[in-house]
């Protein structure tokens, strides 16, 4: 993404100014009120390649720290697709 296609802008500009900035071409706006990030706005594109990243978050355990779970469904499927059974 180019930085001209993202902007920090006031949070009470974006209060007051709201309908300008969701028509621009921007695709993201980060919202800051006393120089404090408080959240932002992100086009509908960037929305898309925010959600796509997050359906391809991972988690990572370590073998003690399995949820319960996890360790249960693990144990059932157990055989059931020809793993694990001798």
């Amino acid at each position: 993404m180019s930085e001209t296609s993202r902007a920090t802008i006031e949070a009470a500009e974006v209060t007051r100014e709201f309908v300008r900035h969701r028509a621009s071409k921007l695709r993201v706006i980060e919202v800051r009120e006393h120089g404090e990030v408080l959240g932002g706005f992100l086009s509908r594109q960037e929305l898309e390649h925010y959600r796509t990243l997050v359906s391809r978050e991972v988690a990572v355990f370590r073998a003690g720290e399995f949820p319960e779970e996890i360790v249960t469904a693990l144990e059932d499927s157990r055989g059931k697709y020809g793993v694990g059974v001798t």
